[in-house]
């Protein structure tokens, strides 16, 4: 039985990389308990293939579409039984992934959203951050990079086994850069005020 393109290894890069992790390829996740639904959107037939048969080995339910104008239908159908997930390209003819967001926010507040894209800058166009429930993953990602981001935003951590503390918040663990972009985000916070 011999693998065909549509059946080829999928890459397998972690999101996170953890030093001292001797296998290399991220963390060990349990399957999903709990099932949620998403829809993945996406114009080039290859990349919304390879997204859903990723995302579709971690025990999701997926809905796909190849154009935001498709999904859009698919949203306001009467019945559409509603999205835990938008999965969608950023640069699409006709809807783009933000004004898809928009219309799925409208129906189901609750959505959260992962933009792929291949041009983060433009992402952040017009806007200093994204909105609560929203991510970005670039375009190349790996299997892993891609079932660890939709983790982290669905669930907020990628694995029962592993809980990681947050090193962030660790001052010991900084270097001075870190310190000195910590020091101009308070102040330019306080300015705001």
């Amino acid at each position: 039985m011999s693998a065909g393109p549509d059946r080829a290894p999928l890459p397998n890069v972690p999101l996170i990389h953890r030093p001292g992790d001797p296998s290399g390829t991220g963390l060990k996740r349990a399957p999903l308990d709990i099932r949620k639904r998403l829809l993945v959107v996406d114009d080039e037939l290859p990349i919304l293939k390879l997204v859903t048969r990723i995302l579709a080995t971690d025990n999701y339910d997926i809905a796909s579409a190849s154009s935001g104008d498709d999904a859009a239908q698919m949203i306001n159908a009467p019945g559409y039984p509603g999205v835990d997930l938008l999965v969608t390209d950023l640069m699409m003819p006709g809807l783009n992934g933000r004004e898809l967001a928009m219309i799925t926010r409208r129906r189901f507040p609750d959505v959260r959203v992962l933009y792929v894209t291949g041009f983060a800058d433009t992402l952040f166009k017009d806007l200093t951050e994204l909105d609560a429930g929203e991510s970005f993953i670039e375009k190349p990602f790996g299997t892993d990079g891609l079932l660890e981001a939709t983790r982290l935003l669905m669930f907020e951590k990628i694995s029962e086994e592993e809980e990681q503390p947050d090193k962030r918040d660790d001052i010991d663990q900084w270097t001075d850069d870190r310190l000195r972009a910590r020091i101009i985000r308070i102040l330019r916070k306080l300015r705001m005020a």
